[in-house]
């Protein structure tokens, strides 16, 4: 008879483009990507800047924001994150002009308001080598 397998939370798949992306938050650094023509600051990480098509460099943000919107979830699809439940994904406006997705930790989460400040929070993974982006609330 076959073992049941564990349910295993999915992580990134790493790629060239977005390798120092992962690599500083490894180090608990958010790196956004900024066109070295116009001035661009932009996320996800892509091979060119998507305004002038210009070369890209890498820049480390503040990790602070406000929350642009958010969904509850009270019964997610991958049972490894039964025990989480309910999650909280979020919409944030990083203070650098960007918007990310990502999830709100935090004992305080269930007070969260659309326009309530937030900080990054990096959490470890099954992956040594990988940690998350999160955020909590920053007040």
């Amino acid at each position: 008879m076959a073992e049941a397998r564990a349910a295993q939370k999915s992580l990134p798949k790493i790629n060239p483009v977005d390798r120092p992306f992962w690599e500083g938050a490894a180090k608990n650094k958010f790196l956004l990507q900024k066109c070295k023509s116009c001035g661009k600051v932009q996320f996800f990480p892509r091979v060119a800047c998507v305004d002038c098509f210009g070369k890209l460099d890498w820049i480390e943000a503040k990790g602070t924001g406000k929350i642009h919107t958010f969904t509850l979830v009270r019964v997610p699809r991958n049972p490894a994150f039964k025990d989480e439940a309910p999650i909280f994904y979020i919409n944030v406006i990083l203070d650098e002009g960007v918007i990310i997705e990502s999830r709100l930790l935090g004992d305080n989460k269930e007070k969260v308001k659309i326009g309530d400040r937030v900080k990054v929070r990096y959490e470890q993974t099954h992956n040594p080598e990988i940690k998350l982006p999160c955020f909590e609330l920053a007040g």
